[in-house]
């Protein structure tokens, strides 16, 4: 079985910046690293500031369960700053992993 990469792209809301989106990541980094199935997380924004979170899950029922969990858990930390139209998600197979 191959791992799930668990895409999630959006943009903050107006008002919000990334020093206040990265304090807001302290508490999802504590929460996700004890999450059954979570192998890896990579966070970035691109030049026009959108956001790009990687997750490697062991499959995808690790990061669908972990999702359930996420909105109760760590959600009342991320929807304050994030615009929620502007938030997509998607789901796929790791075929080649390479560690440096």
């Amino acid at each position: 079985m191959s791992d799930t990469i668990e895409l999630v792209r959006f943009r903050l809301k107006q008002d919000k910046t990334a020093a206040d989106w990265l304090k807001a990541n302290e508490k999802i980094n504590d929460w996700i690293k004890v999450q059954p199935g979570f192998r890896f997380r990579s966070l970035s924004e691109t030049d026009d500031g959108e956001w790009i979170d990687m997750v490697y899950w062991e499959n995808l029922e690790a990061a669908k369960a972990a999702g359930v969990k996420f909105g109760d858990e760590v959600g009342p930390t991320c929807e304050p700053l994030i615009d929620m139209t502007s938030v997509v998600v998607s789901h796929s197979k790791a075929h080649v992993m390479q560690r440096g």
